[in-house]
């Protein structure tokens, strides 16, 4: 009998430790706006843009991860997402920018997001 309250108070304690880790959507928009801003100089206009950008697809991200299902399942919708944002990014970022973007940034992003979640 003991075992068994033993083992309800630990996995309950386990689900509510677990439930207070998971970013929020706007943890995760903010997260990717203190790197970009930090990273690739923006300036004032991009700020505000990227801001709106990241916070829009993080809602979506968010949704979709929070969604019934594996995430194997998801990967197609999660590279639609990606590649949605990226095409908005296109429009309001440098090609310098953008292309750092891409290659040292997103990755960073991606791990953050792995391990917080």
């Amino acid at each position: 009998m003991k075992r068994t309250f033993f083992t309800a108070v630990t996995l309950l304690i386990l689900q509510f430790s677990l439930a207070q880790t998971s970013l929020t959507a706007k943890d995760m928009a903010d997260y990717q706006n203190k790197l970009m801003i930090a990273e690739l100089n923006l300036t004032e206009v991009q700020t505000e843009a990227v801001e709106e950008i990241n916070l829009k697809y993080a809602i979506q991200q968010k949704a979709l991860i929070d969604k019934e299902g594996s995430m194997f399942g998801k990967m197609g919708d999660m590279k639609k997402i990606k590649k949605e944002k990226n095409a908005e990014l296109e429009k309001v970022l440098t090609e310098a920018q953008l292309e750092k973007y891409e290659d040292d940034l997103e990755p960073k992003i991606r791990k953050y997001l792995r391990k917080n979640m």
